[in-house]
């Protein structure tokens, strides 16, 4: 999920979303690459099972990324684009922050 918010967060940033918000693209633009080595390099060393889960994850962060930078592309302009971008960067922050408390949740089987 981190690697979907700097996605989404870097996106936000970019002047044809939110003009004069170059540093926030920069950071987690950074961050974005930065993490997409680190999920690379766990796919390519992990045990196939992991690998497999991972994959999938990173195929679904890819897809949700698309899907908003599309949708904000081709169906939106202007402040309606950077509304619906600063609302997606913002529910998956917020997701990012408060997924370490699904630990918390115990399954009941």
């Amino acid at each position: 999920m981190t690697l979907l918010n700097c996605l989404l967060s870097a996106w936000y940033g970019l002047p044809f979303v939110s003009p004069n918000n170059i540093l926030v693209s920069t950071i987690n633009g950074t961050g974005a690459v930065i993490e997409s080595i680190y999920v690379v390099l766990f796919i390519i060393f992990a045990p196939k099972k992991e690998k497999i889960k991972i994959l999938g994850l990173f195929i679904f962060v890819l897809t949700a990324f698309a899907t908003v930078a599309l949708v904000s592309l081709l169906a939106l302009n202007h402040n309606p684009r950077k509304l619906f971008c600063g609302l997606a960067a913002t529910i998956f922050s917020i997701i990012m922050y408060a997924s370490p408390l699904s630990i918390m949740v115990s399954p009941k089987f």
